[in-house]
């Protein structure tokens, strides 16, 4: 597999959940992912015979996968669905990864399916990451027209933190920290959207199933702040 498209889509995939305020976790999983795949290239033996670390590669991203599917379908039913779907997209995300790196390093280069599967999928993840980030840019799903327009997300309770750039608005990065003692319900916001239009508030919620802005009631939801920050 040629190495420039492989790096192109690594990128591509580290871009979609590598956080706005990097963090030494989040910066040794990317620098870790990069060595990972340059090793991959510089071991690959298109003409050796000797297959198992391609075949260990293959069981570890079935393994993952399916524990990995296991957790999240757990996270969902005992937590939210946006705890679920942000766990689905990470274990995607790693077998995806996988997958690329037995691509690389696999003798059966000429196999389609083993060269693009794991691409695939890491393009697909990242695409998801940025899709919602810039359908939230764009206000998807709120009136247009309004005089003022602002995102803001809970820090830590109060509405009072204003999201400015496409990068903070990605899939993993708008997520509502504070749950009920059982996980199951959510107490804030993911993000919310308040706009002005001719000296009337209205309040959206980001919705992470549907990605897009979704009308709030300002009966049920007085707190909510009525202008932007």
């Amino acid at each position: 597999m040629k190495v420039l498209p492989t790096f192109l889509v690594l990128i591509f995939w580290i871009s979609s959940w590598f956080p706005s305020t990097p963090e030494r976790g989040a910066i040794f999983a990317a620098v870790a992912c990069i060595l990972g795949l340059i090793i991959a290239h510089l071991t690959a033996k298109p003409q050796s015979k000797r297959t198992s670390p391609s075949k260990a590669t293959a069981v570890l991203a079935t393994v993952l996968l399916i524990i990995g599917a296991f957790l999240a379908l757990m996270t969902w039913v005992e937590g939210t669905s946006a705890s679920g779907a942000i766990m689905l997209f990470y274990i995607l995300g790693g077998v995806g990864y996988i997958l690329l790196i037995r691509a690389v390093s696999s003798p059966k280069q000429n196999l389609r399916v083993y060269r693009c599967i794991g691409a695939l999928v890491l393009c697909l993840m990242a695409s998801w990451s940025w899709a919602s980030a810039i359908s939230m840019y764009a206000h998807r799903g709120a009136a247009e027209h309004a005089d003022t327009a602002c995102i803001l997300i809970p820090n830590p309770s109060e509405y009072d933190t204003k999201l400015n750039s496409i990068w903070e608005m990605r899939l993993p990065q708008v997520r509502s920290q504070r749950t009920s003692p059982s996980g199951s319900y959510i107490w804030e916001y993911h993000a919310i959207l308040v706009t002005q239009i001719d000296g009337r508030t209205e309040h959206y919620n980001w919705s992470k199933k549907w990605m897009r802005f979704e009308r709030l009631d300002p009966v049920r939801n007085p707190y909510l702040p009525k202008t932007c920050p």
